[in-house]
């Protein structure tokens, strides 16, 4: 018996061992475009396999000698033998008259390399000339530019701070230059820009709104040496890449503003100056043992400075009073990525990433300075504030078997946050002491936030794939320890005719926020964490989507989602918020909010003239009981919003061009609806609620011209660029007078406006 035994258990072993034969790839059409959903299979066997949605597949299998078949319907079909423990990419062959459109992902997702390929986004009008990844993202449905001419994102009626972005995996507090008016991200460096507006794996985590992973380019087509320089009117930027195909990269890409370089030094140094910079620096290497290394950096900065001298009668300079500005980033991350086994694979991430802002007054007085004193008596305050994120990450896939892929994996963030320090100081006056006064927080203040996850994507049959997760989130902060629990469900279901329902629930929970002290994207917004009065926020999303290939060429999808907010913050009291000496938490209330919309999107992805057109439908509420009793419209609520992107893109053409036109609802301001005189006999402004007038019918039509035209061996292009061609008075800020004096309700409105706004770029590609 116990030989019997013996015998039964060698055999399993015997059987595992040989069930442990793996092999792994990826499929792709013959642009390198990945083909999801592809049918894998041992022939003669039940076992089968399928492609995810960036193309990559896993299939274990017993036998190395019988071969594999690789289908798709709108493919040619391939057999292959494949060598077990090794990666083999697979290239499809479009059947003739098929549609490649990728139709896996989860709901509400989008990118430009895996989901929607070939859009030539380089010839889209961007603002001044500059190319943008942030309006990129404003032209597709249901991501919402915010104030006009400006790049920031609110995504589905969210909040700008609601949105995680993401450099290479490490998060970014300030993405803005010019306070707002475009990105730090110089288009080059990056290769592709993954959006969740909703729905997301569960590795994701830590806002309400959505997800914006940007990553570099780490591998090309073949190996090569490339760089592109631009000059436009406000930068001077440089890329260079380095690429040797599955072996190493190195990428560089600098931006620096070159008007103030006009100036001479004693101006800059004295009178005006204001600049901006930002470098982002990557490079890679796959090991000997075939384990990959990388590392990124980035390094962005704005400075604006200005003085003014007093004078006396004799034209003799009494003083100098100035005013200085400044805020970067400084981000950093290894990830360290690596096969531990034929099931397993695992990758390891440190990251650092700081904000600073800093706003500084100084006046020195020439006329007081002590005899024989070489320093002048000089007032100064400075306010500084920022956030440090300090990140380790793990992260493993785990093939359980052909149906299963597992993930799983462990976030910890270490965060300091600076809400407000002021700094006065009062020195070299004669006869009186020197002066030190600091308010507010003189140190930055730690939390910690742990998050554990884990999802499994399951392929029930041939036609439904179920991801299921779940993220556990600790959050501590002076001792108050927040749990939150974020289950994640999300169904495929591919219908007979080979179009695509999806349908998924996630709950979001988001520790850290940022106070809007006056306009977004300003650099004196602070970031504050969840504290024991203001509560964590907190999303529930529902979200359906319907996606079909139309013809050769054109793809529509349908999306419906549902979101319901909590513990939204809202200052009440701008002017306690911003002073350090004040507990910025007494100046935020707390409220709810909902979301509900649809958006459609018809897309053209192949051939010369490409691009889409999308309408959404939204509704953004939100509710502060303690300011207002009734639900008032959120301030970015834009009800219907057509969006048309196309370009025309030829290599071989002398001239390309493109085009954005955007028709929508007015965007929302709150106005006074009449004034009266106080018992004082002060004028006083009334108010009904927030957001009561919206502006009329937005419409905008931007143009971009690009003129190729190769010369000494180099491609050289200018581009030509018109914002609001037609001159709509889209307003860019509103105020209002009422006529007379003695008149207290006839209301005029005044409209501040960005028409025919010029851009220009000068390119050079070797």
């Amino acid at each position: 018996m116990l030989k019997i035994c013996l015998l039964a258990v060698g055999l399993l072993i015997s059987l595992n061992s040989i069930a442990q034969r793996i092999a792994t790839g990826k499929v792709v059409d013959q642009h390198e475009n990945a083909v999801s959903n592809v049918r894998i299979q041992e022939r003669g066997t039940a076992n089968v396999t399928y492609s995810q949605g960036d193309g990559t597949y896993l299939l274990s299998y017993f036998d190395s000698e019988i071969p594999i078949i690789f289908s798709h319907e709108d493919f040619d079909t391939v057999v292959l033998k494949l060598n077990p423990q090794s990666t083999t990419t697979v290239f499809l062959s479009l059947k003739w008259n098929s549609n490649s459109y990728n139709l896996g992902f989860l709901a509400g997702f989008t990118d430009f390399t895996h989901k929607n390929t070939n859009k030539n986004l380089q010839n889209m009008p961007y603002f001044l000339g500059e190319s943008d990844v942030n309006r990129q993202l404003q032209m597709l449905p249901g991501i919402e530019q915010g104030r006009e001419g400006y790049s920031n994102l609110f995504v589905r009626g969210g909040e700008a701070d609601q949105n995680l972005m993401l450099y290479n995996g490490t998060p970014i507090y300030n993405s803005n230059h010019i306070y707002g008016i475009s990105s730090v991200f110089h288009h080059r460096s990056i290769k592709n820009t993954a959006v969740y507006k909703g729905v997301a794996p569960a590795r994701y985590g830590g806002r309400a709104s959505s997800y914006i992973d940007l990553s570099s380019e780490k591998n090309a087509k073949f190996s090569s040496f490339s760089g592109e320089f631009e000059m436009t009117p406000l930068n001077a930027g440089i890329y260079l890449s380095n690429i040797q195909k599955d072996k190493k990269y190195f990428t560089i890409s600098a931006r620096r503003s070159w008007i103030d370089l006009l100036l001479p030094t004693e101006t800059r140094e004295n009178s005006i100056n204001t600049n901006i910079y930002d470098l982002q620096l990557n490079m890679g290497k796959t090991l000997k043992n075939k384990d990959k290394v990388d590392f990124s950096f980035m390094s962005t900065r704005d400075l604006y400075f200005i003085a003014f001298a007093g004078q006396d009668s004799n034209n003799i300079v009494t003083s100098q009073a100035g005013f200085k500005q400044k805020w970067s980033n400084i981000l950093a991350s290894v990830k360290y990525s690596s096969q531990l086994n034929t099931k397993t694979t695992v990758e390891n991430t440190a990251y650092y990433s700081g904000y600073r802002a800093s706003t500084a007054i100084e006046q020195q007085l020439f006329t007081l300075r002590a005899q024989g004193a070489t320093s002048l008596p000089t007032q100064k305050e400075e306010s500084v504030s920022g956030i440090r994120d300090i990140g380790l990450q793990s992260h493993f896939t785990y093939l359980f078997e052909n149906k299963h892929q597992l993930s799983f994996g462990i976030q910890s963030a270490t965060r300091l946050f600076q809400v407000g320090r002021r700094e006065y100081s009062s020195v070299n006056y004669p006869s009186i002491s020197d002066v030190f006064v600091l308010t507010g927080t003189p140190k930055y203040d730690a939390t910690q936030e742990i998050a554990l996850y884990a999802e499994d994507d399951f392929r029930v049959n041939d036609n439904t794939i179920l991801n299921m997760g779940v993220r556990q989130v600790f959050f501590v902060n002076d001792k108050k320890v927040f749990v939150g629990f974020e289950p994640r469900i999300h169904g495929t279901f591919y219908l007979k005719n080979s179009d695509v329902f999806k349908l998924g629930y996630n709950r979001h929970n988001q520790y850290v926020s940022q106070l809007n002290l006056g306009t977004i994207g300003s650099p004196s917004n602070i970031w504050v964490p969840a504290t024991k009065l203001i509560l964590p926020q907190k999303m529930d999303i529902l979200e359906a989507a319907y996606e079909r290939k139309l013809g050769k060429f054109f793809a529509g999808t349908i999306n419906g989602f549902y979101k319901r907010l909590q513990n939204l913050n809202l200052v009440n009291n701008l002017s306690d918020a911003s002073d350090p000496s004040i507990d910025w938490q007494s100046s935020v209330t707390q409220g709810t909010g909902q979301v509900y919309g649809v958006e459609l999107m018809l897309q053209r992805s192949s051939g010369y003239f490409n691009g889409w057109i999308s309408y959404a439908y939204s509704k953004s509420t939100r509710n502060f009981q303690e300011l207002f009793a009734q639900d008032f419209d959120f301030t970015y609520d834009r009800p219907h919003m057509l969006k048309i992107h196309a370009n025309y893109t030829d290599e071989n053409a002398d001239w390309n061009f493109g085009f954005n036109i955007v028709v929508g609802s007015g965007q929302l301001f709150t106005l006074p609806i009449g004034k009266f005189r106080d018992i004082n006999d002060e004028i006083q402004l009334e108010y009904n609620t927030l957001n009561n007038y919206r502006s009329p019918l937005y419409t905008r039509l931007d143009l971009s011209l690009v003129r190729l035209k190769p010369n000494f061996g180099l491609n050289q292009e200018w581009r030509f660029y018109l914002y609001n061609a037609l001159g709509n008075r889209n307003p860019l800020n509103i105020s209002v007078d009422f006529e007379g004096n003695s008149n207290f309700n006839a209301l005029q409105i005044n409209r501040a406006y960005l028409a025919y706004v010029p851009g220009i770029a000068y390119i050079v590609k070797f």
